[in-house]
């Protein structure tokens, strides 16, 4: 993988919308060697893709030159007739008179990944970022090589160490990267190897840098706002881990199984509580659900033989029809009184009180209503009701 595919999307998604300001004549002089007969184009990006600017053929020699205006500091690219349209090499050309001259050395096999830039910091950066994946990318390709060839296992499995210590190496190397240039434009091009997931202090690093390097940047503005949203599904996501681990706790084992109450079929409100003193297997399930109805003769089975000794069932059914919902427990001779729903289907109280996203689910429950299982069912259910029952 050339960096081209790492770069170029990037820049695309952060475009820039030309200002009126101080212009200045930046001339581009450079030597593509084995080039010759071949045409470079110079480009920049608006409007959501690569806009070309202008035009020139390489001379016998490799040489090549451009002339710009330059009103503000942005990306550009140069790129090659003859090779893959994401193949390009990134300039930062700015207003700035020091910056004026810019000296670009390449050759044509590897036009985007080897090059030398001289005249402008910016474009240094660029440059250094470029020499730093395109390496690591290389070294990491050859042992992911070795590591889809090997027959081995030992063999694949030291492969892999190798493959997570190159990883974590190149993630040093590019967060020291990112920490020393913070304050350049040319930074921005870093983030196209960051994982938003993994990485959202050197995503707000760079944002830092920007605002202070680029207030007015349109890659600044564009940028910030992607790392916002990166803040915000971030933030969202710890929340509802958080609430899971929360749902998760109010439903360990060993605690008091949170409190249901839910009318019947014919509106009668019956309540979790009030069966206290039997061991009772909370039941969730839907006469829509094919597992659950393929489960209900397991269960209609050992409430008969254990009903006698304390053992009931609570059954909540994700229905929305109590018409449907009926004739499911006559259908599957549910004869026990407690079923109970709201007829909400998922939007149910349940399934936010006890945390399931799957039926059938069950919480067996022991005498003074304290939870001693969850999601039991087949010979699991009955496993566990014969250690209760017939010891």
């Amino acid at each position: 993988m050339k960096n081209r595919n790492l770069l170029l999307p990037l820049l695309i998604c952060f475009i820039s919308i030309s200002t009126k300001a101080a212009q200045t004549n930046v001339e581009i002089n450079g030597t593509i060697s084995n080039a010759t007969a071949h045409t470079v184009y110079l480009q920049t990006f608006e409007n959501d893709k690569k806009k070309l600017l202008d035009s020139t053929n390489v001379k016998k020699n490799g040489a090549f030159s451009f002339k710009i205006n330059v009103t503000k500091k942005n990306f550009y690219a140069l790129s090659l007739s003859g090779t893959n349209d994401k193949d390009i090499a990134l300039l930062i050309l700015d207003n700035k008179k020091e910056n004026s001259k810019i000296t670009f050395n390449s050759n044509v096999e590897n036009f985007s990944t080897i090059y030398n830039v001289e005249g402008s910091r910016e474009c240094d950066i660029i440059e250094s970022y470029v020499k730093i994946i395109t390496n690591y990318q290389q070294i990491r390709n050859l042992e992911t090589e070795k590591f889809q060839a090997a027959k081995d296992q030992l063999i694949k499995k030291t492969s892999q160490k190798k493959i997570d210590s190159i990883d974590q190496n190149f993630k040093k190397i590019r967060n020291e990267f990112i920490a020393k240039n913070q304050y350049s434009l040319a930074i921005i091009i870093t983030a196209s190897s960051l994982n938003p997931q993994q990485d959202l202090a050197q995503y707000q690093k760079i944002r830092d840098g920007l605002l202070k390097s680029a207030p007015e940047s349109d890659y600044q503005i564009a940028f910030s706002k992607q790392v916002t949203q990166i803040e915000n599904q971030l933030a969202e996501q710890k929340k509802q881990e958080q609430e899971k681990e929360a749902l998760k706790n109010l439903t360990a084992i060993g605690s008091l199984a949170p409190e249901l109450n839910f009318n019947n079929p014919e509106g009668k409100l019956i309540t979790l509580k009030s069966l206290r003193g039997n061991y009772v297997l909370i039941d969730f399930w839907a006469s829509w659900c094919k597992p659950c109805r393929m489960e209900n003769p397991n269960v209609v089975k050992l409430y008969n033989q254990y009903k006698e000794k304390g053992f009931t069932v609570y059954s909540v059914s994700l229905d929305n029809s109590v018409e449907r919902w009926k004739a499911a427990i006559k259908q599957d001779g549910l004869s026990w009184e407690n079923h109970v729903s709201d007829l909400k289907q998922w939007r149910t109280e349940a399934t936010k009180i006890y945390g399931f996203r799957g039926i059938p689910y069950t919480v067996l429950l022991d005498k003074e209503g304290k939870i001693i299982a969850k999601n039991l069912r087949g010979q699991a259910l009955e496993k566990k009701l014969a250690e209760i029952f017939e010891n």
